[in-house]
């Protein structure tokens, strides 16, 4: 008999057997912002899988389940809209979260209909990460 997904297994890409006392990882593409993501993710105590390209994150996705995954606008490998699709289709319901410097309306609009979950401007990226990861974290 299958046991049924609970709603932070569901936005971690799947129904993996829990981890006692594990929370899922943080996969974080590296970026120019990438100490200070991993700075507020030790303050939040999340594992992190970090990753240095597009391909890197959607393998990882697809190698054991996620809490959320953190991306630049820019990738050396494919675009973010592509990030996003890819990891969405290799890990359903994963919340992917875009970091962007400045953000123009139509950045954001972009990623958002490629599925991002949230954009987060780079000028306050302690305070969106803590608002946007947090719940996740904690299976809200």
């Amino acid at each position: 008999m299958r046991t049924p997904t609970t709603r932070a297994e569901q936005r971690a890409g799947g129904s993996a057997a829990p981890t006692r006392g594990a929370p899922p990882a943080v996969l974080c593409v590296r970026q120019r912002d990438s100490t200070e993501i991993l700075r507020v993710l030790a303050a939040l105590q999340a594992p992190v899988r970090e990753c240095a390209d597009g391909a890197g994150a959607v393998a990882a996705a697809r190698s054991a389940p996620l809490a959320c995954a953190i991306v630049p606008l820019a990738i050396p490998d494919m675009t973010a809209s592509a990030l996003i699709e890819a990891l969405q289709a290799a890990a359903p319901g994963l919340a992917v979260f875009v970091v962007v410097d400045n953000p123009a309306v139509s950045e954001a609009v972009d990623v958002m209909r490629s599925g991002a979950h949230a954009v987060i401007d780079s000028r306050i990226l302690s305070a969106g990460l803590m608002v946007h990861v947090a719940p996740l974290l904690r299976g809200q």
